[in-house]
C-alpha cells in the first residue's frame, strides 16, 4: 500500500534567506514580495507584523526596534528545495516537489528499511532541525491527502492507522481556496465549511454543484482514482549545506558536520548508483562563501568513512579561515559506478590497498606526489609512455596490440657494443624473439627500427633494436 509523507515548509521564503545570516538572530526579520509582507520571524510577529500587510505598515510597527527587510528570493528557495530533494532521496527514491514549498515522499515501500514510521519521522525531525528548518508533516494514503493533513494538528497529521475520512473531517475547506476558489465559495454559502460536511454528500449531488473536475480531484483524494505516477531523476551533481548557528574556530568542530554531510552524500551515491573521484568542502562565512578544500580519491567512492579520513588529512594541512558559520559539500562530477571485479577463490583479499595508499599519500603530500605510467597509441616506444597524475588512468588504446613491452624503458637508448657477429651488454646477448619493425616520423626525422628480445648470460631479458639507418644497435628497455 502506498503511503505518502508530505514535508511542508511554510517558512521557506524566510529560512532560505536567513539561515546563512543566522536564523536565530534577535532582531525582527521580514521577507517582502511586491511591496507586501510575505512572512516575518517571531520577533516581527510579536510586533504585529502579519502576511499581507504593506511594507510601510510593517516599518511603522517595527520603528522602535531593530529590524531588517528582505526581498523574496525564488532562486534561494529553489536551491534549498533542490538540496532537500537530494537529502530526501536517501529516504525514498519516489519523491517530488509539491507546490511551491513542499516535498512529497513515498514511504510505504521502505518502512521496514527505516524500522517503522515512528522511527522514520523522528529521523526526519532530527535532520531538518539540524538544518534549521521548520517543517509541518502529513502522512496519508494519497499525496493530496498527505498535503492536507500537514495542516492538521500534530496528533492527527501522522496517524495512518485511522480511516482517511476521519482524519480529513476536521480540516477547513479554505485549504482548497487556491485550487478551487469558486467551488469553495459556493460550498461555504451552503454552510459546507469542513471536510466532514463535504464527505457526507453523495458524489452525484456534489457533481451538480461543483463540476466533474472537482469530483475527479475528490476521487483521487480518497483513493478511488489512481494518482498520476511520478518519476524523479536525481541530478548528476550534489550540493548540501549545514549551518552551525555559531562560529567555528577549530578543525574538530567541523568533524560532526562533515560526517553528517558525507553520510547523506554516500547514501545519495548508493541510491543513484553513482560514484566520484573528488569532493569539495566550502567554508561559509557571514559575508558569503569563503575558501574551499578539495579532496581526491580513487578508492573511497561510496565510503563515507574513507572520505572523512582523507578530508581530515587534508584539513590538517590547511589554515582554517576565521568565523566559519556553515559548511557545504559540493560534488560537480558524478559518473556511473563500476563495481570492482571480485575474486571467486580469494574473496577475502583486498584489491584496494594500493588505491588507499595512493589516496593517503596524495592527501599528505599533494595530488602530484603520486602518478601512473600508461600507454597511448604512438609508434615510438619512448612516445607511447604516458605519465599522469589523474585519479583515473586514461586508456588510449589496446595495450595487447602493442606486443611485448619491457617493464623498464630507458629515457635514452644505450648503445650496445657489437662485433661482426656478436652483441654485448653485461656479456654476450642471445636473440630470442624478433624482429618487430617500428617506423615513424616520416614527415620530419624518419625513424626505422627492428626490435628484438634478447637475453644476457644472467638470464635477464632485454629489449634491443637495430637502427636501420645507421645499422647500429641500442638497448632500450629491461623486462621484469
Amino acid at each position: 500500500m502506498a503511503l505518502w509523507l508530505c514535508l511542508r515548509f511554510d517558512a521557506l521564503p524566510l529560512e532560505a534567506l536567513l539561515t546563512p545570516q543566522g536564523l536565530h538572530s534577535d532582531i525582527a526579520q521580514v521577507v517582502i514580495h511586491q511591496r507586501q509582507v510575505l512572512i516575518g520571524n517571531e520577533f516581527a510577529q510579536l510586533a504585529g507584523v502579519m502576511p499581507g500587510q504593506s511594507v510601510s505598515t510593517a516599518q511603522t510597527l517595527l520603528a522602535h526596534q531593530s529590524s531588517r527587510f528582505w526581498e523574496r528570493s525564488l532562486e534561494a528557495e529553489n536551491t534549498l528545495l533542490q538540496q532537500l530533494l537530494s537529502w530526501a532521496y536517501g529516504v525514498s527514491p519516489h519523491l517530488q516537489r509539491w507546490q511551491d514549498n513542499a516535498l512529497m515522499i513515498e514511504v510505504g515501500s521502505c518502512l521496514r528499511l527505516h524500522h517503522g514510521l515512528d522511527t522514520l519521522l523522528k529521523r526526519v525531525d532530527t535532520e531538518l532541525s539540524l538544518r534549521g528548518l521548520t517543517v509541518a508533516k502529513g502522512v496519508a494514503e494519497t499525496r493530496t491527502a498527505a498535503w492536507l493533513l500537514s495542516h492538521a494538528g500534530p496528533h492527527a497529521s501522522c496517524q495512518p492507522g485511522l480511516p482517511l475520512e476521519e482524519r480529513l473531517a476536521p480540516l477547513s475547506l479554505q485549504l482548497l481556496m487556491t485550487e478551487f476558489p469558486q467551488v469553495v465559495a459556493r460550498l461555504e454559502k451552503a454552510g459546507i465549511t469542513q471536510f466532514s460536511h463535504l464527505l457526507r454528500i453523495s458524489l452525484p449531488e456534489l457533481g451538480k454543484r461543483c463540476g466533474a473536475l472537482f469530483i475527479d480531484w475528490l476521487d483521487r483524494l480518497v483513493g478511488h482514482q489512481q494518482e498520476p505516477a511520478i518519476v524523479y531523476q536525481p541530478p548528476r551533481y550534489f550540493k548540501d549545506t549545514l549551518w552551525f548557528g555559531f562560529d567555528i574556530h577549530n578543525r574538530q568542530e567541523l568533524h560532526p558536520a562533515m560526517e553528517r554531510l558525507l553520510a547523506h552524500f554516500c547514501t545519495f551515491l548508493k541510491n543513484t548508483q553513482l560514484s566520484c573521484g573528488m569532493i569539495e568542502w566550502q567554508y561559509l562565512q557571514r559575508q558569503g562563501a569563503g575558501d574551499s578544500l578539495k579532496v581526491f580519491s580513487e578508492a573511497a567512492q561510496q565510503q563515507a568513512q574513507r572520505w572523512f579520513e582523507l578530508s581530515c588529512l587534508q584539513l590538517d594541512k590547511q589554515t582554517l579561515p576565521k568565523d566559519i558559520e556553515g559548511l557545504s559539500l559540493i560534488v560537480d562530477h558524478l559518473h556511473e559506478n563500476t563495481p570492482p571485479a571480485t575474486d571467486l577463490f580469494h574473496a577475502d583479499v583486498s584489491r584496494t590497498s594500493r588505491h588507499e595508499l595512493a589516496d593517503r599519500l596524495r592527501s599528505r603530500l599533494g595530488l602530484k606526489a603520486v602518478g601512473y605510467i600508461d600507454y597511448r597509441e604512438e609508434h615510438l616506444p619512448e612516445d607511447a609512455v604516458v605519465k599522469t597524475h589523474s585519479l583515473v588512468v586514461p586508456r588510449y588504446g589496446d595495450v595487447a596490440a602493442l606486443g611485448q613491452r619491457p617493464f623498464w624503458l630507458f629515457p635514452e637508448p644505450h648503445p650496445i657494443h657489437q662485433t661482426a657477429q656478436q652483441l654485448y651488454w653485461n656479456g654476450v646477448l642471445e636473440l630470442l624473439h624478433g624482429p618487430e619493425r617500428i617506423e615513424d616520423h616520416w614527415w620530419s626525422t624518419p625513424v626505422s627500427r627492428d626490435y628484438y628480445i634478447a637475453c644476457t648470460p644472467q638470464k635477464q631479458p632485454v629489449w634491443i633494436y637495430q637502427d636501420r639507418h645507421n645499422r647500429r644497435w641500442y638497448l632500450h628497455g629491461l623486462f621484469a
